[in-house]
């Protein structure tokens, strides 16, 4: 709260066409996460309570606001590019039939995502639950927490004991690596 104007985290919020399954969600968080990794940039799944997932990377309060949304926007054009069969990076819902929307809009200025462990206003109240990367693969979907379910959970190990330890930058030279420059 104290630096309002440099965000803390990126937050690519993976969202899937009704028509596709849960699998190729899992797949694609994976694959993009990978990515990432190849640019020095670790992240985290949360599976959102919906139907998608978000990939969460946190990161040094370094950048403002433009930068790091200019980042996000970049990245998740540059995917849809490679891959546009797959990946689309606009809202127009006409555009995503059969894809997987990586929405980069939550990183801006006044912009929210679903915080972890926050229940959504829908049938059955599910909750986004933060998941490490081996637990993503064995869930069948991504609204399958309720609030018992993670009443028991946060009695347990801390998926992302490590997330608040993994301050990170968008570096020149860590983006280079992934096809992207810094615009700062």
């Amino acid at each position: 709260a104290d630096r309002l104007e440099q965000p803390d985290r990126i937050v690519f919020d993976l969202d899937p066409a009704e028509d596709l399954p849960f699998a190729e969600v899992k797949k694609a968080a994976h694959e993009l996460a990978g990515i990432l990794d190849e640019g020095g940039l670790s992240s985290w799944p949360l599976v959102t309570g919906g139907k998608g997932v978000h990939i969460v990377v946190p990161l040094t309060r370094k950048y403002e606001w433009p930068t790091t949304a200019q980042f996000a926007k970049d990245f998740a054009q540059k995917i849809a590019e490679i891959d546009p069969k797959r990946f689309v990076a606009t809202m127009t819902k006409a555009k995503r039939k059969g894809k997987i929307f990586i929405d980069h809009f939550r990183n801006q200025r006044g912009s929210t995502a679903i915080s972890p462990y926050s229940p959504r206003a829908r049938e059955g109240a599910p909750v986004a639950v933060p998941v490490s990367w081996d637990e993503l693969d064995t869930l069948d979907r991504a609204n399958g927490f309720d609030f018992e379910a993670v009443i028991a959970r946060v009695q347990g190990a801390d998926p992302w004991a490590d997330y608040f330890k993994a301050r990170q930058g968008l570096t020149a030279a860590k983006l280079k690596k992934i096809g992207l420059e810094l615009s700062e």
